[in-house]
């Protein structure tokens, strides 16, 4: 149960309406600049995540959820739904800026931009595992480092390339997906460009991503595993934007909802399909008029959506700190299971919501005034052939 299974995770994007030129799109909600029914859908997709760990009170004993325990062990595939997510709101983001030239200054500003959304809250969780940890030596007398804590998984973890190379687990389990974005990031500008200037390459994509599913599954390679997800949404939102043929009911959305809620109740349900269902749902969602899409709209859901990335970061070390804390007074095993989980959904949301205004939006802010600092001239544009 401490392993991740297909263990996986997510980081926040920001949406602003950028669509393709020429290019039919369907309408989409912008009053707040972002697509806020796919925002809502990131608060579901980290709650599915959360709540599968969570089932674990102690190594040795688990709690089964009263109602659809099945679709909660299942929760790592939430993590498939933020890659999938990643690869489409990245486009709807950042389609026009890639659409017509390679511009290094842009390129320079994308990646600034990516690293300062997610490295904060990486780097504050990351100390904290070191704090429990020392704080578990300090107590126990224990001696030695463990896999989690030794200078290569250091290194890595704070370059954010710990994903990158098989074996390495990093303190705050989770992260493993934040370094594999990391990486599909540095390569979006280029699968962008090739995506906009090429009418066949939404298809390669989506086949491609089909097949390395297919074959993750035998080698469990983490940056296989985003690029499965990431490339199937890159695919998803082109297709969207250019497909008139594609007519999107009011309930399709809750259709498709219906159609991964039943998927992702089997015994071992096949990622290829969880993939393709999830682009479709987010193609039905972006549409203003779906009524499930309206619903992940309302402000409280939206807000759960925004925190979403320091919500997934967080859970597992207060998870941590709930269970160690009841352990020490003597709790952990009398009280019950549900009130466990309780606890650790409260701690969760206080420390996410702490996270989000404290750490996540003020180190954005202060490392893209870096970047930008650091950026220098005005980098020449190449024009890209649109044969």
């Amino acid at each position: 149960m401490e392993s991740e299974n297909r263990a996986r995770g997510h980081c926040y994007h920001p949406l602003r309406p950028s669509e393709l030129p020429a290019a039919r799109s369907l309408p989409v909600n912008s009053s707040r600049k972002q697509i806020d029914s796919l925002t809502g859908l990131r608060a579901v997709a980290a709650a599915w995540v959360m709540l599968m760990h969570f089932r674990e009170i102690t190594p040795k004993r688990v709690w089964e959820f009263p109602v659809l325990d099945a679709l909660f062990v299942n929760g790592a595939y939430g993590v498939d739904v933020f890659f999938v997510l990643s690869g489409f709101i990245l486009c709807h983001v950042y389609a026009s800026q890639f659409n017509t030239s390679f511009n290094a200054g842009q390129v320079w500003q994308f990646i600034v931009y990516r690293f300062a959304r997610i490295y904060p809250v990486h780097l504050v969780t990351f100390a904290i595992m070191l704090a429990l940890f020392a704080g578990k030596l300090i107590t126990t007398g224990s001696s030695g480092l463990p896999e989690r804590y030794d200078p290569v998984t250091m290194i890595t973890t704070l370059s954010l390339t710990h994903a990158w190379f098989p074996g390495i687990q990093t303190p705050n389990m989770p992260a493993w997906s934040i370094s594999a974005e990391w990486f599909a990031y540095i390569l979006f500008p280029i699968l962008c460009i090739v995506l906009l200037h090429n009418k066949w390459t939404a298809a390669l994509y989506l086949v491609v991503g089909l097949f390395i599913a297919d074959i993750e599954t035998l080698y469990n390679y983490d940056l296989a595993h985003v690029l499965s997800g990431f490339l199937i949404g890159m695919a998803a939102y082109r297709t969207m934007t250019v497909a008139h043929w594609i007519t999107i009911g009011r309930f399709a959305g809750s259709a498709v909802a219906a159609a991964v809620l039943f998927w992702a109740q089997g015994t071992a349900p096949r990622v290829e399909i969880g993939l393709l269902l999830f682009a479709a749902l987010m193609i039905s969602l972006a549409d203003s008029r779906d009524i499930l899409g309206r619903f992940l709209t309302l402000r409280p859901i939206v807000y759960l959506g925004e925190i979403s990335y320091s919500l997934y970061m967080i859970h597992w070390p207060a998870r941590i700190v709930v269970r160690n804390s009841f352990r020490i007074i003597g709790i952990l095993d009398t009280l019950p299971p549900g009130l466990v989980v309780v606890a650790y959904v409260l701690v969760t949301l206080i420390g996410a919501v702490t996270s989000y205004h404290f750490v996540e939006l003020p180190g954005r802010a202060l490392l893209r005034k870096a970047g930008a600092v650091y950026r220098s001239g005005h980098p020449r544009s190449f024009p890209l052939s649109t044969r």
